[in-house]
């Protein structure tokens, strides 16, 4: 299959992922930038939390059912806009439509001398280069647009998004480990949508998977960041166009959880985080050169992306809340500041400060609460502080090449946000944090601190990794906004005659936020370009290992760790051999329970872990005994399960407990069994003992 023919995955995909979202906000008067940022994590929301709906009042999770619900929506946001906006005309109520407020940049993009059709041009661009960049490097470590992740995670998610398609039920409350003993809680957001587009185009789930996850790094990403930019920076055209080109030369995200795991919930969280970051930032008033005050618009859109949020992965959640703090605590100490120096007309620091306290309470008690079991967590610290602090600021985690254009950039930017601490110091504590849980997960001592810090991560240095981008990246635009001003300055003195800069103490924070950034006076299409070279230096060595780890575990080879070519055959045999109402018993630690979402046919054991009924764990021990012993054949007459996958001993990830009910195939030694197809070492059985009157 050719990358090209997966045209229409694409367009389905980009229509479930943005669509719902933009309707919406475009119905509340949202437009330009935060209509395109916010549809994707909006929509995240509509499906995810539909989906958890929908089967208490027994209607089918569908590209029907997220339709109507998207349309009903839409319906209701335009008439409560329209009722908001009589009643603003007729003075009944001091309210503003979204379309008024600052949020929906309304505003034009201040030119700074550029012409008016490349200031219109510089956002498009500033999500096409990462687009063509991130997509490419994406197909290229996919191969082919159905080879999957060959790691133990994606035995799950594939048959995950397998189950929410066939069963159309995609609550996050049960879809546990997909089968009726094991129902429980797992973040489903991602998988809901993907499956959308599997029922709504027919296409394989592994090429929905791919396309989707494309799709979220390649469009969803840069138009987070960009957001965030706008909200953290200001809306500015070099500060958007850096944020754009630089988001895409940074190997902790995306590439990251898609190298690694594969960990495609956090890979889709993590894609969301800038805009829900942004969101906080205007909705607190903390833009530059926007209105002060609390956004009631902002805090709304806040609160409906934030569900989709922790339903794609709620330690993704989390990190907003601990970014979030500083920017919660620059507000509170703002307030304090103007009461003081009587400059506030409305300054009110006690509110502030109580609200900061309970802020910090919340976020103490969802730390010590959302946080997974750790019977899974086998990381353990892999170098020491020093070098965790450089990795840190090179963008070079885990060891990756440091990025040097990145290390410069990042610098700079501590430099600039250090020059005015006073109104700058909250984006350099979101970079600490960040900075500081890397450091510990990753080189501090196991023991209960490390734990508690970490441990909503699994204790993790990868999941760590991946949100670093989201706080270096404000520091790392800063960095190319002011290199960008110094380089156009050099060699152009002030002439004679013009005044100095206003450093009064009496000039507004905003001016002197902005004389710390030497501004573009001539020639901005130089400083454009200078951003875009930048953007092409982060694509050196940097990205090249976790390109190649890509490359590696998407590979289909004979050897492959949790497929090889012979089963993979096999599979694309058995909708010819077994009935559609077959099921397979398989050892899913050596992928043969990928049945279920290459092949179409139900397994006993969809996923490695997860709790079986007591038929299904004698199926997964005694199935070979079926010629001999009873209860066994019961079991397999009641379950339907009249054929098993051999593919070996070769696991992709060994358990305690082997699974021994297919150990007397390979030798014929099974009575009552047939082998019914076999492609190199990898078998299908069916057992006839059973099936004799």
């Amino acid at each position: 299959m050719s990358w090209w023919a997966t045209a229409p995955a694409f367009a389905s995909t980009v229509l479930v992922f943005f669509g719902p979202g933009l309707l919406v906000l475009a119905a509340a008067g949202v437009r330009r930038l935060s209509l395109a940022a916010l549809s994707a994590p909006l929509s995240m929301t509509i499906g995810s939390c539909l989906a958890v709906v929908l089967p208490f009042v027994g209607v089918a999770f569908n590209p029907v059912s997220y339709l109507v619900f998207s349309l009903c929506l839409a319906a209701a946001a335009l008439l409560a806009r329209r009722l908001l906006q009589r009643n603003d005309s007729a003075g009944l109520a001091p309210v503003r439509r979204f379309g008024d407020v600052a949020l929906v940049d309304n505003r034009a993009m201040p030119r700074e001398g550029l012409p008016r059709w490349i200031t219109r041009l510089l956002v498009p661009v500033a999500v096409a280069f990462p687009a063509v960049i991130i997509g490419g490097r994406y197909i290229a470590g996919f191969g082919a647009p159905e080879n999957f992740s060959q790691t133990f995670d994606n035995v799950y998610h594939l048959n995950a998004i397998k189950h929410i398609a066939e069963t159309q039920n995609g609550s996050a409350l049960s879809l546990g480990n997909l089968t009726d003993a094991s129902q429980a809680f797992y973040p489903a957001a991602m998988h809901d949508l993907m499956a959308l587009v599997v029922m709504m185009t027919g296409t394989s789930v592994p090429v929905a998977v791919n396309v989707g996850t494309i799709v979220l790094g390649a469009l969803v990403w840069p138009l987070s960041c960009v957001f965030l930019i706008s909200r953290v920076i200001g809306y500015r055209p070099i500060p958007l166009l850096a944020a754009g080109v630089l988001c895409a030369g940074m190997s902790g995200f995306p590439y990251m959880m898609v190298a690694f795991g594969v960990l495609y919930p956090n890979h889709a969280a993590i894609a969301l985080l800038p805009a829900a970051l942004g969101l906080v930032v205007e909705a607190l008033g903390m833009t530059p050169g926007r209105r002060r005050s609390f956004s009631v618009s902002a805090g709304l859109l806040a609160v409906a992306v934030v569900p989709g949020l922790a339903l794609a992965h709620p330690s993704t959640l989390l990190a907003l809340l601990a970014f979030a703090g500083p920017v919660v605590a620059a507000r509170a100490v703002r307030e304090f500041q103007g009461h003081r120096s009587g400059t506030a007309e409305r300054s009110r620091p006690v509110l502030w400060g109580i609200l900061f306290v309970l802020y910090a309470g919340v976020t103490l008690v969802a730390w010590l609460k959302v946080r997974p079991s750790l019977a899974f967590a086998p990381w353990t610290p892999f170098q020491t502080n020093a070098r965790a602090i450089g990795e840190v600021l090179g963008s070079a985690p885990m060891g990756a090449t440091t990025a040097w254009v990145l290390l410069i950039l990042t610098v700079a930017g501590i430099y600039v946000a250090a020059r005015q601490f006073r109104d700058m110091w909250w984006i350099l504590m979101m970079f600490v944090i960040g900075g500081v849980l890397y450091m510990i997960v990753s080189s501090w001592s196991l023991g209960w601190f490390r734990t508690f810090m970490t441990g909503v991560w699994y204790n993790d240095s990868f999941r760590l990794a991946a949100l670093l981008p989201v706080v270096t990246l404000p520091l790392a635009v800063l960095g190319a906004e002011w290199l960008t001003g110094l380089l156009r300055r050099i060699g152009k003195p002030r002439t004679a005659g013009e005044p100095a800069p206003d450093r009064s103490a009496g000039s507004s924070p905003v001016a002197r936020t902005r004389r710390a950034v030497p501004r573009i006076t001539s020639s901005p299409i130089t400083a454009a370009a200078v951003v875009l070279v930048l953007g092409v230096g982060t694509q050196g060595g940097t990205l090249s290992g976790v390109q190649n780890r890509m490359e590696e575990v998407f590979a289909l080879e004979e050897e492959s760790p949790l497929l090889t070519t012979d089963e993979l055959a096999l599979l694309q045999r058995v909708p010819d051999l077994v009935p559609a109402d077959g099921v397979i018993v398989g050892n899913p630690r050596t992928g043969a329970s990928l049945v279920y979402a290459l092949a179409d046919r139900r397994t006993v054991a969809p996923h490695i872990f997860g709790d079986r009924t007591d038929a299904e764990q004698t199926l997964l021990d005694h199935w070979d005994e079926a010629g001999y012993n009873v209860s066994v054949c019961d079991d397999i007459t009641r379950e339907g399960a009249l054929w098993a996958l051999d593919f070996g001993d070769q696991e992709i990830v060994p358990g305690d407990e082997p699974y021994i009910g297919l150990r007397a195939l390979e030798d014929g030694s099974a009575p009552g069994i047939s082998l019914v197809a076999e492609e190199g070492d990898a078998r299908l059985y069916r057992v006839e003992a059973c099936t004799e009157s």
